[in-house]
């Protein structure tokens, strides 16, 4: 459970990121709120990206041990 609980901790911190980058970025409301499904979804995906490329680094260099 614990794995599903810091999942979801991830996904609405990620949220807030993106809300408030789109906000930010964008000079009018509407078209930041069109761009927030997109930006999440990169988001996201980078982080998971991220996340893919250290764990099979680690997975490589704890192996050369």
């Amino acid at each position: 459970m614990r794995l599903a609980e810091h999942l979801g901790f991830f996904l609405v911190l990620a949220l807030a990121i993106v809300v408030m980058s789109a906000f930010f970025s964008e000079a009018e409301d509407g078209p930041a709120l069109r761009s927030l499904p997109r930006r999440y979804g990169v988001f996201v995906g980078a982080c998971a990206l991220v996340a893919a490329v250290m764990l099979v680094l680690e997975r490589l260099f704890l192996t050369l041990d």
